[in-house]
Order: structure tokens, then C-alpha cells, then sequence
């Protein structure tokens, strides 16, 4: 029984336990839960957005009972420093954010650079690789033309014989007697001068020799007075022309010896005719002929159409609207020795004035000098300057403005340089320049391009953008078969491009630049197409060093007329103009429904053209309506040219007019109906320099009809 109470008192006493610790549980749990309440409460009374807005918005009992009885408003140093270090940290969080941004655009442009050079070394690579292929063919190309002339040589003996020994043909032979003229006229010119230095110093000597033996006999006169002229006559050694020694040597080789001796012996004797006085009778058979053939009447300086002179049938009508002649100009020249080379209008339109201008190229051997003018009026001169001395140009273009761009000047020089100056104000300054590896032989524009014919036979085809005229990238296109050529001429019209090389006309599409036609202009392989001038529906072409007008359709290429000029030179002139210089055609262009050539001894010719308003009208011209201008040039025309837009006054009157003036341009000036009308004293006591007559000339004719000629033409 105790054992049974004695369980029963331990059970009670473990539920009593058991009870205490329920409750001392429940009690646990229930301040678990007030103080979680209170502090969810604490969190939702607090601000996170700063640790003073925090503490701020705080009782003082409560923050010093969470800190166990801190003074948070007492300690102020710990919390200055607290926000010192806030500060600090601000700094140096927005010096790290502005390295970080530099250092980003730092890579971007490395990046950048980094693309760049890597274009520039793939073009580079390409260019390598270009170059180095060309000198393959170059090499291929020399090895061929080696075997080639071994061929040549193993098959004509002759090939291998010396110079003197070889049979030329008739282009080289033109060659050689060209270039042996020329030396000649060098020659000439110097004995010249030195005769008339020796003929100046014998006749001071005579002078002062009579004056000595004089004095007495002009005292005794002058005191009887007979006379102040001196008793005793001039000797007449006093004029003779003394012997003037070997001056050079003729550098063609032993073929043309003789004739220079020959030449040498002839000025050295006393009695050889000078080079001026063989000219001026020359001019004087000249004269004779023009006056026998052409007769006595005239139009405005120009003779009757050729066929109403020689007294056949076919006789034309006088025509009505022959330019006539307003001004003969000696041009302005720093040089007086200088010679012509080219010269181009520059409209209105292009220079943005109220006249035209024209620009005229000329200069020695070395270097060229620019002169603007005003072809209205007369010695005008209203720019000049010189262009850099390192080449002399041989070509000018006159460029109209695109979009914003004023209207530009376009100079090619014998180096390879091409200079754009400006039209109007600032004509001196060069705008732009780009340096080729060829000579400029020829400007062209079309829509928007300018194509210059180099001197290895390419076409360098600048093209006009936004921001201008970019030089420094232009398409190269090569047209050319060995051996190389200049491409001296080029002709634009309705998108195609006409281009001269050697014999043949190379015709290309502007846009996709794409050689579509080929045709020969002369059966004569060794011809260089030269001119090229398009009228109506089609194109009148000539070959250099030839007198031979040949005229081609501008759709196909087809020949619808030759021309040979010789029969018009002989028929007016006379054989004795031909002995001036060899017939050959030196200018040619298509101005107002006329054709008009320039030759390369100073005649000017002007032939009407069958052109109607139909836009495929063909400009057949017939020699029997030809005219010849009295007024010419003692050396070779060296250029004709149109100037739309001048400003004339009136004669007589303050009114002016709009009319177009047509301008040609050569060395000298010569009236072939009067001659060389200068006396033998005169022509040998002149001095080197050369005369009035002789310097650089331009005539200008006024044009007061429409482009299209009258249908009796």
C-alpha cells in the first residue's frame, strides 16, 4: 500500500511540474510576442533615410534604453566624424565615377583608332598587292616586247644598223624635219642678232671715224652756211653685214651637217638674206597671191566664199552673218618673249559677274603666267599672277558652280599638278591641288565631273559630292595599249564621253565608265587624235601634225566626210605659206554653225556648217563656201574660242548690249593682204628683242547672229 502512495504522490508531484513548466512556457512565449510586437512597432516608427533623420525623429529615453544608456546627442564628435567620413567617401565615389567615364571614352577611341589603322592597312595591302601585280605585267610585258624586237631584229637586218643608215618612215620623218626647222629658226635668230650687234658696233665706229675726219669740213660749212650735213659721203661699209662665225651644231646627226654648213655659209656671206628679211618676202608672194586669187572685196575682214573667186558655176551666196572683226590686242605680257598656250571664257554663269572673262595661259619653257581679261574692252587687264614655278600648265577649265560651291578655274600643269582657283574675287589663291603621277594634257567636265586625260593614257575622273570637290579620291580609269600617249583631247555629250588615243576615239559611258566603242579616225597607226569638236548630230575630228578635217556620226561612230585643207591653203595663199611652217591644222573648233581651223602657220579659216534646229542635223561643210580672214598670226594659232556674255557698248552710243566675241590667239600678228611692210634698214638695225608685230596678239570678232546659220549656208 505505501508503495502504491508513494507512486501516487511522485505522480502529482510530476504533473504539478509538468504544469509549472507550461506555464513558465506560456509566460515565455507571451513576452516573446510582446517584444516581437514592439519591435515590429520600433521598425514601422523608424526613418531609413538617413542615420539623423533616424535618430532624430526618436525619443531620447528610448534611443539611450536601446543603447543601454548611450548619449547619442552627447557624443557630437563621433557622429561629425561619421559625416567627415560620409563626405570623403562622396568625393571619392565621384572622382572614381569620372575616371571610369574617361577611361570608357579613352578605349572608344582607341577602338576607333584601331579600325582605322586597320582600313588603312587593308587599302595599303591592296595597293601592295596592286602594285605588285602591275610590275608583273610590266616585267611580262618587258620580256614580250624584248623577245619581240629580238624577232624584229632577226627579221629586218636593218633594224640593227646605226641611225644614219636606217629607213625612217613618214612620221618619223616629219619628226626630224620638224624638230630640224626648229633648230634652224634657232640658229637663224642667233646669227641675226649677232649681225645686228656687229652692224651696231661698225656703224658707231664709222660714226665716230667721220666725225673726226668731219669736224673741220662742218665748221667751215656751218660758217658759210651751205649746209650742217657733212662733205664727205658715208662709206659704204658703214651698212655692210660682217661674217658671223659657226654658232652650233646640229644635234640630229650627220644627215643634216651639210645643210647647216650650207645654212652657215649662206647668213655668213655678206649679200645671205636674214631670216626676217626672207619672211617679209615671203609675206610679200603671200600678199601677191591673195590679191590675185581672192581679188579686192571683203566682208568685215574676211574674204568672198572661195567658189564666187574662182569663176565656176557652183557659186554660193554671200553669206550674211560673218563675225566681224572689233579689235586686234597685244596681250599684256611680264615676258616679252613669252609664248601662248591656251585660254578659256568663263561665263556669267560660272563667275557669278556681270561679263564674261577670259583666262589666258602663257609663259617660257619653265613656268606659266596667268592673265585675266575683259575681251570688251579694250587693254584690260583685270587680274595677273603667276602660277608656282615648278611646270608649265598645257591645259584650263572652266567649271559652273554645283549646289552651294562657287564657280571654279581648273589649271593642269606638265608635272602632274592640278590647281583650282576661284572664277570671280580671290582669282590668285589656289583653293584646292592634287598631284598626279602624270602630266595633265586635258580638262573636261560632264554632270558633275571633271576628267583629266593624263599623259600615260588614263582618265582621272574627279566626281563632286556634298562637302565639294574631294581631289584626293578620284577613279582612275586606264585606257591605253602600249606604248603610252597622252590623251590630249576629250569630248562630253549627253552621258557618253568621246576620248582621243592615238588614232583611235575611245567612246565611254560617264556613269558606269565602261569603255562601249572603239573606233579608228586615221588608217595611220602612228596619228594622235588631237581635236575634237561636236556640232548638231555629229563630231569633226583632227589628228596631230595633219591636215585633214574628217567629220563622224555621234551615235555610231560612222565616217561621213573627209576634208583635206591643202587645196584651201594653196588655192589662197599660195605655195609660199607653205614654206612658212608645214600645213597642219594647230586649232579647230564649231562656234555659231561655223567651223573654224586655225594652221600652224597663222591663217585663220571659217567654214559654215549645214546645221538646221533639228537635233540631228549633220554638219557637212563644203570648201567652195569657205572664207579666209586677212588678219593672222605669224606662228601657229595656238587657240580659238567662244565668250558667250560680254557686255558691249554700242558705237556712238551709251547703249549696251549682250553679244558673243570669239577670240584667237598665236604669236605675231600679220595682215596677209599688206605683208611685212617694214624696210630693209629697219629689219637690220633691230634689235633682239622682238617687235610689236611679233609678240603675242589676239584678234576678236563680234557675233551678232544666232548659234544656226541661215539655210542658204
Amino acid at each position: 500500500m505505501k508503495e502504491v502512495e508513494e507512486e501516487e504522490e511522485e505522480g502529482e508531484k510530476e504533473r504539478k511540474a509538468e504544469e509549472r513548466k507550461g506555464a513558465e512556457m506560456q509566460e515565455k512565449d507571451k513576452e516573446e510576442d510582446e517584444v516581437e510586437e514592439d519591435d515590429s512597432m520600433e521598425w514601422e516608427l523608424r526613418n531609413t533615410d538617413s542615420v539623423y533623420s533616424e535618430l532624430s525623429e526618436l525619443s531620447r529615453d528610448y534611443v539611450e534604453s536601446v543603447d543601454r544608456g548611450a548619449s547619442v546627442r552627447g557624443s557630437t564628435d563621433q557622429f561629425e566624424e561619421i559625416l567627415s567620413q560620409y563626405e570623403e567617401l562622396k568625393v571619392t565615389h565621384e572622382l572614381a565615377d569620372a575616371a571610369r567615364k574617361a577611361l570608357i571614352s579613352r578605349v572608344v577611341e582607341l577602338i576607333d583608332d584601331r579600325s582605322a589603322l586597320t582600313l588603312e592597312v587593308t587599302s595599303l595591302q591592296e595597293t601592295v598587292s596592286r602594285l605588285e601585280g602591275r610590275i608583273k605585267e610590266k616585267e611580262e610585258e618587258s620580256k614580250r616586247l624584248r623577245k619581240e624586237l629580238e624577232a624584229f631584229q632577226s627579221e629586218n637586218p636593218d633594224a640593227s644598223l646605226p641611225t644614219s643608215m636606217r629607213h625612217f618612215s613618214r612620221s618619223e620623218m616629219a619628226r626630224v624635219v620638224m624638230e630640224k626647222n626648229q633648230y634652224k629658226q634657232r640658229l637663224f635668230e642667233l646669227q641675226e642678232a649677232m649681225r645686228r650687234n656687229e652692224t651696231l658696233r661698225a656703224a658707231k665706229e664709222v660714226k665716230l671715224t667721220e666725225d673726226k675726219r668731219s669736224s673741220v669740213w662742218r665748221k667751215f660749212n656751218r660758217f658759210f652756211g651751205l649746209t650742217k650735213e657733212p662733205l664727205i659721203p658715208a662709206p659704204a661699209s658703214a651698212f655692210a653685214v660682217p661674217a658671223s662665225p659657226s654658232l652650233s651644231v646640229s644635234p640630229l646627226g650627220s644627215p643634216q651637217q651639210p645643210a647647216v654648213r650650207q645654212t652657215q655659209a649662206e647668213s655668213s656671206s655678206p649679200t645671205a638674206p636674214s631670216p626676217r628679211v626672207r619672211r617679209r618676202e615671203l609675206y610679200r608672194e603671200i600678199r601677191s597671191q591673195v590679191w590675185e586669187t581672192l581679188g579686192k572685196k571683203q566682208i568685215h575682214g574676211w574674204s568672198v566664199p572661195l567658189a564666187n573667186t574662182q569663176g565656176s558655176h557652183e557659186s554660193v551666196p554671200e553669206p550674211k552673218d560673218v563675225p566681224v572683226l572689233v579689235q586686234l590686242r597685244l596681250l599684256d605680257q611680264r615676258d616679252s618673249i613669252a609664248k601662248l598656250n591656251c585660254a578659256v571664257a568663263v561665263t556669267p554663269e560660272i563667275s557669278g559677274e556681270a561679263t564674261c572673262s577670259v583666262w589666258v595661259v602663257s609663259g617660257p619653257a619653265s613656268s606659266s603666267d596667268i592673265a585675266v581679261i575683259d575681251p570688251a574692252r579694250s587693254n584690260t587687264v583685270l587680274d595677273q599672277f603667276s602660277l608656282p614655278p615648278t611646270a608649265p600648265a598645257l591645259c584650263i577649265a572652266a567649271v559652273p558652280p554645283i549646289g552651294d560651291t562657287a564657280g571654279t578655274v581648273w589649271i593642269g600643269t606638265q608635272e602632274g599638278s592640278i590647281l583650282v582657283h576661284s572664277a570671280s574675287a580671290g582669282r590668285r589663291r589656289c583653293l584646292q591641288s592634287v598631284s598626279l603621277s602624270e602630266g595633265v594634257h586635258s580638262l573636261t567636265y560632264s554632270q558633275g565631273q571633271v576628267i583629266a586625260g593624263l599623259a600615260d593614257g588614263t582618265l582621272a575622273i574627279f566626281s563632286h559630292s556634298s562637302g565639294g570637290w574631294n581631289l584626293q579620291s578620284h577613279s582612275v580609269m586606264p585606257l591605253g595599249s602600249n606604248p603610252l600617249q597622252p590623251i590630249r583631247c576629250c569630248l562630253a555629250k549627253s552621258g557618253h564621253l568621246w576620248v582621243g588615243y592615238w588614232n583611235r576615239v575611245h567612246v565611254v559611258d560617264i556613269n558606269s565608265k565602261n569603255v562601249e566603242h572603239i573606233f579608228s579616225v586615221s588608217e595611220r597607226s602612228e596619228q594622235q587624235v588631237r581635236f575634237l569638236c561636236a556640232a548638231g548630230s555629229g563630231v569633226w575630228t583632227s589628228c596631230r601634225l595633219d591636215p585633214i578635217l574628217r567629220l563622224f556620226d555621234w551615235s555610231t561612230g560612222r565616217p561621213l566626210q573627209e576634208v583635206d585643207i591643202t587645196s584651201l591653203v594653196t588655192k589662197t595663199l599660195g605655195q609660199p605659206f607653205l614654206t612658212l611652217s608645214p600645213l597642219q591644222i594647230s586649232s579647230l573648233t564649231v562656234i555659231s554653225g561655223r567651223l573654224w581651223v586655225g594652221t600652224g602657220g597663222g591663217a585663220i579659216f571659217s567654214i559654215p556648217l549645214s546645221i538646221t534646229s533639228e537635233a540631228i542635223s549633220i554638219p557637212y561643210c563644203s570648201i567652195a563656201s569657205a572664207q579666209l580672214c586677212y588678219h593672222g598670226h605669224r606662228q601657229a594659232v595656238r587657240f580659238i574660242i567662244s565668250a558667250p556674255g560680254c557686255l558691249m557698248t554700242s558705237p556712238g552710243s551709251s547703249t549696251v548690249t549682250t553679244s558673243q566675241l570669239i577670240l584667237s590667239g598665236g604669236e605675231g600678228y600679220i595682215n596677209f593682204r599688206i605683208g611685212d611692210d617694214v624696210s630693209d634698214r629697219s629689219v637690220e638695225l633691230s634689235q633682239a628683242t622682238p617687235q610689236r608685230s611679233e609678240r603675242s596678239h589676239m584678234i576678236i570678232w563680234q557675233n551678232h547672229t544666232p548659234s544656226v546659220p541661215s539655210p542658204a549656208l
